[in-house]
């Protein structure tokens, strides 16, 4: 079974991350290590990667 709410949470926090480094407040080794913290907190069942 999906888990509806942490799919959307992984989607969302994953896309704020993208602009926080676009726009310069993360590096590129930052963001990768923020990303798979939150895969590992919110466990996808799909990872859009």
């Amino acid at each position: 079974m999906i888990d509806t709410k942490n799919e959307l949470r992984y989607i969302l926090l994953t896309r704020l991350l993208e602009r926080a480094a676009s726009a310069g407040l993360l590096t590129l080794e930052e963001l990768y290590a923020a990303k798979r913290l939150a895969r590992d907190k919110y466990r996808p069942q799909t990872v859009w990667e």
